[in-house]
């Protein structure tokens, strides 16, 4: 889900940015870094010691039913 919004704020950045007169593919180059930086945190962030766990799949136990 962050990506998803991340991606919806990376576009309406990149049409305000190009709506006041920076050029359309320096603005596009700034939404994809945001998407980029969102996407990468997101997928470090399992390595980062004492991280309080959110309920779902991901902590169902392995093996099994």
């Amino acid at each position: 889900m962050p990506l998803a919004i991340a991606s919806t704020v990376a576009f309406c950045l990149w049409i305000v940015l190009w709506a006041i007169g920076l050029g359309g593919f320096d603005s596009l180059l700034i939404s994809v870094l945001v998407v980029l930086i969102v996407g990468g945190v997101r997928a470090l962030g399992q390595f980062i010691p004492n991280r309080r766990r959110l309920p779902g799949r991901g902590n169902a136990p392995q093996g099994g039913w």
